[in-house]
């Protein structure tokens, strides 16, 4: 059993500095994805005893994907400032980056204390049991007030603590991120598990709290443990704020937000329509298939995560052949990911039973087969955004992420109408991204032919 592990070590230890660093990442974010697929097995049967009601769980996964929409609205600065601070901290120049971070805190920092307050005011006059289609007999009015106003003081937190995942990816140490959002699982996870159930009200503001400590605390202990220890030159400072470092953070990230809104209109509104088309029931069904079908997905991602990072100094250094084969890899290992999620359909209803035991639901398999093209449409894309993201080329993310996100809804609209079921929501979920995923390719054939006669490194 030993051998295999010495086999790999030997192989990592021989190769170049940034095979090294994605190989490293990359098996560290394994092994904790290990762990997360574990804790997220446990989470929809340990949900449906917290809540015993279908209704209220559709709602607050609900509450979670529509309120984590606002994550988005950071202007883009994190990206901004992980591609910015790739270079600098490579030549360990400390300066730049401590006014790099210190800008990108003070500029979010603003926002997130603008943002708080007034929600306070604002909050009060919104309709939530409208916007998440609840009854108020079901749900009271205040109740649902207090647990979107817990929630959302909680993402605006995690707004000014989530830098330190960015500065970690320029770090490449992408691992760390995948372990802080493992950990967050597990607080959850726990907390459900050894809740008692009481009554609605109570439960929703309960894992309201309990979502905002699980969130934030692993965060705040990240960050004051880098800027102790391996960034302690670079700590955010008041007076280490400039202009010139904030608007080149803004100027990246300007680019970066529009694509990130794009993206999240096509790929997080699913359960937001779910529940205003269909009902939020149906929400909990659509999580379960879901769920499934987005772990293959997942663990590509996070083991792809290293990549951004990696070919923005790839890019820096102009070593073009080492990014074409990069890619050619990555494309390998798509398509063995893409046949998982095929294969994994016949033994579905099997995995289902032993998994959800009495709230087992009866697998519809062209669903499953919907939901199979969706995870493979998924993984595609994180290779092309993974390479695209590292050399900067947004334009291609811009144009065609708009058009799938103006296209989304009234497609959702028109397919959940006709064929009277919320897979419809799935189907115009892949139609939408799949846009993008076919022009990229284009385009990043034609960059490495453009490029194909600058080869200036070692593969």
């Amino acid at each position: 059993m030993i051998k295999p592990f010495k086999a790999l070590n030997k192989y990592i230890l021989k190769s170049n500095e940034s095979n090294k660093t994605i190989l490293y990442n990359t098996i560290g974010a394994l092994l904790v994805k290990g762990g997360a697929i574990i804790i997220s097995l446990y989470t929809i049967p340990a949900y449906l005893n917290y809540f015993n009601s279908q209704q209220i769980l559709g709602l607050w996964f609900t509450i979670l994907s529509v309120l984590s929409w606002i994550l988005t609205f950071d202007l883009g600065i994190g990206n901004g400032l992980r591609n910015h601070l790739v270079p600098v901290l490579a030549q360990k120049d400390h300066l730049a980056a401590k006014k790099y971070i210190s800008s990108a805190y003070i500029i979010i920092g603003v926002m997130v204390l603008t943002s708080i307050f007034a929600s306070i005011v604002a909050f009060r006059f919104i309709d939530w049991n409208s916007i998440f289609n609840i009854p108020i007999s079901v749900v009271s009015k205040n109740t649902l007030y207090l647990s979107v106003s817990i929630v959302f003081s909680g993402i605006m937190l995690q707004f000014l603590f989530k830098l330190i995942t960015s500065i970690l990816y320029a770090m490449q140490k992408s691992a760390l991120n995948n372990l802080l959002s493992l950990l967050t699982s597990i607080i959850t996870l726990v907390y459900v598990l050894s809740s008692e159930s009481t009554n609605i009200a109570s439960n929703l503001i309960s894992l309201s709290i309990v979502n905002v400590l699980a969130v934030n605390i692993p965060l705040l202990v990240t960050t004051v443990i880098v800027f102790s220890k391996k960034l302690k030159n670079s700590k955010p400072s008041f007076h280490f704020f400039e202009r010139k470092y904030a608007e080149e953070v803004m100027k990246l990230g300007g680019v970066f937000f529009w694509v990130q809104i794009m993206y999240m209109i096509i790929t997080t509104t699913n359960e937001f329509l779910i529940t205003s088309l269909s009902a939020p029931e149906m929400v909990v069904e659509y999580q379960i298939y879901n769920k499934l079908f987005t772990l293959i997905g997942v663990v590509f991602t996070l083991a792809i995560t290293p990549i951004w990072s990696a070919v923005t100094k790839a890019y820096t250094e102009r070593k073009f052949s080492w990014i074409k084969k990069l890619y050619k890899v990555l494309n390998l290992m798509a398509i063995i990911a893409v046949l998982s999620e095929f294969i994994m359909i016949p033994f579905l209803q099997f995995g289902i039973n032993i998994w959800l035991k009495d709230s087992a639901i009866q697998v519809n398999y062209t669903y499953a087969i919907i939901f199979a093209i969706s995870g493979s449409v998924f993984i595609w894309n994180s290779v092309l955004s993974s390479i695209a993201n590292g050399i900067g080329e947004l334009k291609t993310q811009a144009v065609f992420f708009t058009l799938g996100a103006i296209i989304k809804i009234p497609i959702s609209w028109i397919l959940v109408d006709a064929l009277n079921s919320w897979i419809g929501v799935v189907i115009a979920n892949i139609i939408s991204m799949s846009l993008y995923c076919v022009i990229q390719p284009i385009w990043l054939d034609k960059f490495f032919k453009n490029n194909k006669n600058e080869v200036l490194d070692n593969v």
